[in-house]
């Protein structure tokens, strides 16, 4: 009877296991971490947010999953890997989307680090080549400031949690250059995303395919 129970017991938290639902930040907290800015690869720099509609969209076929918003998808992506590696519509999704994710989890795509040389603005990912004209301690945070941020997430420390999304604002907006350029210009979009008018921008941007590395 005791061995009967324990099997029971053993199989239903399995179940458990299996159903459970894939972990997430806040709406608020992911939200907040989308107001990052990120270059596409190409020419462009938008609100994360935009990039988070846009994959979800094309992962889902919709801008949400369930009670999840495309913020908390997205950023679940980024932070709890092997919980959104699950779910259906990224087992089912054709190699080349299953790559995006991976891409974003991996923080290849993550370009949100602007370095101005020259007048040259330069946006590099966590995982990617960074120029020798980076100085060491800019190249330490580029490179470290994810793996730490992502133990936060996983201690459930929010309020630290917090404070390195701030940060990483703020390293934006400190580092983001200052020369004016021709449409679409980072400094511009970085001087509107410092006085809170992201959700203008959002609402104006169509979202595209975004480039890899």
């Amino acid at each position: 009877m005791t061995r009967y129970l324990l099997t029971l017991a053993l199989l239903l938290a399995g179940s458990v296991y299996l159903t459970a639902a894939p972990r997430a930040l806040p709406k608020e907290q992911a939200s907040r971490f989308c107001q990052l800015l990120v270059f596409d690869g190409e020419s462009k720099v938008y609100p994360l947010s935009v990039y988070a509609q846009h994959l979800v969209t094309m992962l889902c076929g919709q801008s949400s999953y369930g009670d999840y918003t495309a913020e908390q998808v997205f950023t679940g992506i980024i932070f709890y890997y092997d919980d959104w590696i699950r779910e259906p519509f990224i087992l089912s999704a054709d190699p080349d989307r299953q790559m995006l994710v991976h891409e974003l989890h991996s923080g290849a795509t993550l370009r949100v680090f602007p370095h101005t040389d020259n007048n040259t603005i330069t946006w590099f990912a966590p995982t990617g080549r960074i120029l020798s004209s980076v100085d060491a301690e800019h190249r330490r945070y580029i490179q470290e400031v994810f793996t730490r941020l992502n133990a936060e997430v996983v201690a459930g420390n929010k309020n630290t949690v917090d404070a390195y999304i701030d940060r990483m604002i703020q390293y934006q907006c400190q580092f983001g250059g200052s020369k004016q350029r021709s449409q679409p210009s980072p400094l511009i979009l970085i001087s509107i995303f410092c006085v809170f008018l992201l959700t203008a921008i959002t609402q104006k941007i169509k979202p595209r395919r975004w480039a890899r590395l």
